[in-house]
């Protein structure tokens, strides 16, 4: 038994690296297609004023559930209900929603992700930073899992200091049974959190596919930071597979890589072996959010072009859809019953990257849905 796992490893890796997707000059797949679907296609379906909605989710109530991180100067609501007339409702609560120093386990400091798992339970990560640039507040990291079905926080998990760098920042979340994943985009890592034991470990430590080293395009423009503050644009972005055995993650700049969880939720692995076990899955274009849906098909939101992609499972890439309308769209979110909802957030035009010394977004932000067509290739 004690040659039989360093062999078995040495074989998994190997197989690994030997399915590496082809290099874009290799592959069949292209970005530069006609899109499927047409603009009639993308209907508005909310608006919000004054607040980001970097993520949204909809619950089995049919309810759309917006997240709202601290990208600008606003105090108020962090996560909240967009409600049929387009108001804003506190969720799961106004204390939640209220900033408490004093006690930030019980409040929400800065949302930096959240996902819906299909049990109904809300899971959001706070980053425990207040508002991009300023220092994290001690104590306040955690994860709170929220039960849609009662609107009861249900446990908060403290994330431990030992997973952070002096730099860090988290951002994005992926979840599957007791494994929890987190970005960390200021010392680039991703943390593998453990439910049962309440322990984190950070890995793919300083890996390259972490860092956004390509240049940032926005609605065919390359954009910079107005501060150097580059660490916004690496890691941000997670995914997870229907039956979590698979993780997939970007940087702002692309490209899109994939690991298998095996290798993050065993410890014994090196850094190493982990970054033979990570590839390239595709040469995606910048990019505002990524989902897996309940079929396994990976949404991608593409800031470069206003447009939005989709991988099926066989690995076939197709565009959806190309609107001027989707100015830099964020997170997506994609109903059991196929419905794409993808949020507007005009980030580019914040004070952050606009190079200005206000914002400069057309408010009110849209959310959109769409309805993918069927895949043809199964």
């Amino acid at each position: 038994m004690i040659l039989l796992k360093p062999f078995t490893r040495s074989v998994s890796l190997a197989l690994a690296l030997t399915l590496l997707p082809p290099s874009l000059a290799q592959a069949k797949q292209k970005l530069d297609q006609p899109a499927l679907l047409s603009s009639d296609a993308l209907k508005q379906v909310a608006s919000v004023n004054g607040y980001l909605p970097d993520y949204i989710v909809v619950d089995n109530k049919e309810r759309m559930i917006a997240e709202f991180p601290r990208f600008t100067d606003e105090e108020g609501l962090s996560l909240a209900i967009v409600k049929p007339d387009h108001t804003l409702a506190p969720y799961p609560n106004k204390e939640w929603n209220t900033i408490n120093t004093q006690d930030p386990s019980k409040s929400f400091i800065g949302l930096a992700g959240m996902t819906l798992t299909p049990d109904g339970i809300l899971w959001v990560l706070d980053s425990g930073i207040p508002k991009v640039g300023s220092a994290p507040i001690k104590n306040a990291a955690k994860i709170i899992k929220i039960d849609t079905k009662t609107d009861q926080v249900l446990q908060t998990y403290p994330i431990p200091a030992s997973a952070f760098k002096d730099k860090s920042a988290l951002n994005a979340i992926a979840v599957y049974g007791n494994d929890i994943y987190i970005a960390d985009k200021g010392s680039p890592a991703i943390i593998v959190f453990d439910l049962k034991n309440n322990t984190a470990r950070r890995v793919l430590e300083n890996s390259p596919s972490l860092y956004s080293r390509l240049e940032v395009v926005v609605d065919h423009k390359v954009i910079k930071p107005n501060l150097d503050q580059t660490s916004h644009f690496n890691v941000n972005q997670l995914a997870i597979s229907p039956d979590g055995k698979r993780l997939y993650y970007q940087a702002v700049s692309g490209p899109l890589y994939r690991i298998d969880t095996m290798y993050l939720k065993d410890a014994t692995y090196s850094p190493a072996e982990l970054n033979e076990a990570m590839m390239i899955w595709f040469k995606t274009p910048s990019s505002g959010g990524i989902v897996c849906g309940p079929d396994g098909t990976l949404y991608i939101d593409d800031i470069a072009t206003n447009s939005v992609y989709r991988f099926t499972t066989g690995r076939i890439l197709n565009k959806l859809i190309t609107d001027s309308r989707l100015k830099w769209p964020a997170h997506p979110f994609v109903t059991k019953k196929n419905v794409l909802y993808i949020p507007t957030i005009q980030l580019d035009q914040t004070k952050l990257l606009n190079k200005q010394d206000h914002s400069t977004i057309q408010w009110p932000l849209q959310i959109y849905i769409l309805t993918p067509p069927a895949i043809q290739n199964k």
